[in-house]
């Protein structure tokens, strides 16, 4: 009987060592933070995208010109609406 319950207090103690660790590793993924966008990068526009999937528009005013990439919505790429 002796060494079930040894074992049982070693499966315990390495099953809270993989729960904290794991608890600690999203803790820190979640706290990471992007870094800051350079104001230089950031420039005036006036373009409207429209999501394929729902309908939903978006004007944007301002894009940071290090991402060259169409804004997401309903997980799909907003695609550009070219008005007059």
């Amino acid at each position: 009987m002796g060494d079930i319950g040894l074992l049982n207090i070693v499966i315990a103690v390495a099953l809270a060592v993989v729960i904290w660790r794991s608890s600690m590793w999203l803790i820190r993924l979640l706290s990471w933070t992007p870094p800051e966008i350079d104001p230089d990068d950031v420039i005036e526009v006036d373009q409207a995208y429209k999501c394929t999937v729902c309908g939903a528009e978006l004007v944007m005013t301002a894009v940071n010109i290090l991402e060259d990439a169409a804004p997401r919505h309903c997980r799909e790429d907003m695609t550009p609406v070219w008005r007059p």
